[in-house]
């Protein structure tokens, strides 16, 4: 299996995973096969959700609980980490200190709650103290043990190199011990929602771990639930922040392993790669968020999601093999270029091949769209024969758009509002200025996957008199239209969010900064060709977490 389809598979097991156990519990309560006093089913559990999130008494509660734990973390982690490095480094320091440490520890942090509300009072300190004081031993033990992992022969090379103890500190202790403390801050930080959740049992009077415990005190079960969904969340958020915090400081932990491919026959194989189905997330994803906002005015129906999701692939299909012919026909493509398609320089599939295989895929999609049609009405079609004009001549006929500097307005505006509005219209069957001001920041995003992708290839397109805008721009100015590109696309949903068009958990795509930070630091800094195709990529990766994440907060805005 190669890497690209078991991340694939590993994705569609995450969400699989909580929806079988969801299904489960759902039959087994409406079957009686388990108590519903006790366990309604999930379905049962959306109208109270929807009632805490209307009169904003659960973002209350998730606010209050969030400010106790980020802040409580922040006051323990940065000591924890520098008290951990000493203990590590010098056996003095780990000699007077460590007993300590791993006493404080091993007390249950509850039973220090009456000590630490005599000191600090009952208000918000003490509960901020509390976090802090459960999450420092935790980091500094996990420091300690981290920084004695490292093996001997760095320090002996660094004193051997004259390094004094804060150069070995810096140049060795901390970037060797990275894994082993970003393994404790994370274990902290979910710690730290488990002894908030503890604290507002007993000593508050708002927050998550309230809700929990006044539902249950009044026998609101519907609402316990809500709480215990949303503290399970929040520690699959802090887990993945923790991921992409990780990925950019230490990026050589997520190196990719090589593993065998999948076993399809050689020449289907290649076939079905000509496809460049990896970048089949820039076309999905539209269509997952227009469904979705769709779903959120009241507004689903499977069939059509299924319908417009195998017609816009095979748009994307039939697009990238049709531009593999044109760029080949008019010398855009060499045979040692990065990042192409490649069947037609291999001499795997004959150049005419590739062109009637682009054809057929429109052929089949046109079917399906006129199915569409027939089921919502002859208006969808303003959005179909667009799309589908725009994908041939991107490269094709005789002024081919992304040959005279137009692509990157056609990638926005049909990968990004017309997938979009156009998948809730066919939902709904009426247009929707949520839908269209959504489909901004995912717009501008998959604009950047081709505006990296044109900057890769300035050299190339300029000898062969492809006029991307990066070519009649230049280098400068290419690098600075990326970085308006991926940082507007941020600034555009916090606006829309912020103005009430979209629910506000979908700035949990936010999370995605780091990756971004990361990419656009290759694309202004770096001029190896390798890095540059390393970027698209990345950029690509970071469309998809970007969209996945907002889809995955609208989606629970729809649950609850």
């Amino acid at each position: 299996m190669s890497l690209a389809a078991r991340r694939w598979l590993a994705f569609v097991l995450t969400l699989l995973g909580p929806f079988m156990l969801l299904a489960l519990w759902e039959i087994a309560s409406r079957a009686e096969a388990i108590n519903p006093l006790f366990f309604p089913p999930p379905t049962q559990l959306w109208e109270t959700a929807d009632q805490l999130i209307a009169s904003g008494e659960l973002w209350q509660h998730v606010q209050a609980s969030l400010r106790r734990i980020l802040l409580g973390f922040a006051v323990a982690a940065a000591p924890g980490v520098a008290l951990g490095l000493m203990m590590g480094l010098w056996w003095p320091v780990r000699a007077l200190l460590n007993p300590i440490a791993a006493a404080l520890f091993a007390i249950p942090k509850i039973a220090i709650l009456p000590l630490v509300i005599i000191i600090f009072g009952i208000g918000e300190t003490s509960k901020v103290a509390m976090v802090a004081i459960s999450v420092i031993f935790l980091v500094v033990l996990s420091t300690m043990s981290a920084v004695m992992d490292v093996d001997q022969a760095y320090f002996d090379v660094a004193r051997n190199a004259g390094a004094g103890p804060l150069e070995t500190l810096r140049t060795v202790a901390f970037p060797g011990a990275l894994p082993g403390i970003f393994s404790g801050l994370r274990i902290a930080l979910g710690f730290s929602l488990l002894v908030i959740v503890g604290t507002e049992f007993l000593a508050a009077k708002n927050g998550i771990g309230y809700l929990i415990w006044n539902s249950y005190q009044t026998f609101s079960i519907e609402k316990m639930y809500i709480g215990l969904v949303v503290t399970a969340l929040l520690g699959w958020l802090f887990n993945l922040l923790m991921d992409e915090i990780e990925r950019v400081v230490i990026p050589w932990r997520s190196a990719p392993v090589a593993l065998p491919r999948i076993p399809l026959p050689e020449r289907v194989h290649e076939w079905f790669m000509a496809t460049r189905p990896f970048s089949f997330t820039a076309s999905i994803i539209p269509v997952l968020i227009g469904t979705l906002l769709a779903a959120y005015d009241g507004a689903f129906d499977l069939g059509r999601f299924c319908l417009v999701i195998v017609a816009s692939v095979l748009v994307h299909a039939g697009s990238n093999l049709v531009n593999d012919y044109f760029d080949h026909v008019n010398g855009a493509d060499k045979p040692a270029a990065l990042g192409r398609g490649g069947a037609i320089q291999r001499g795997v599939i004959p150049p005419r091949g590739i062109l009637v295989f682009g054809l057929v895929l429109f052929a089949i999609a046109t079917v399906i769209g006129l199915w569409i049609v027939y089921i919502t009405g002859w208006q969808i079609l303003l959005f179909a024969v667009p799309s589908l004009l725009a994908a041939y001549f991107y490269t094709g006929g005789p002024k081919p758009l992304g040959y005279i500097a137009l692509g990157e307005v056609t990638v926005f505006l049909f990968m990004g509002p017309m997938l979009v509005v156009g998948s809730y219209y066919v939902q709904a069957e009426t247009i929707s200025w949520a839908a269209a001001l959504a489909s901004l920041p995912v717009g501008l995003l998959v604009t950047a996957i081709l505006q990296a992708n044109n900057i890769r290839d300035i050299q190339d397109d300029t000898e062969a008199g492809k006029r991307t805008l990066a070519t009649f721009i230049g280098r400068r100015w290419a690098n600075r239209e990326y970085v308006v590109l991926v940082v507007s696309a941020y600034l555009v949903l916090a606006v829309i969010t912020l103005g009430g068009v979209l629910p506000a958990l979908v700035l949990i795509a936010f999370v995605t900064i780091p990756r971004a930070i990361e990419t656009a630091r290759i694309v202004l800094h770096r001029d190896e060709a390798r890095l540059l195709n390393a970027a698209l990529r990345m950029t690509a990766g970071l469309h998809l977490r970007f969209g996945l994440l907002m889809s995955a907060a609208l989606l629970l805005t729809i649950w609850f």
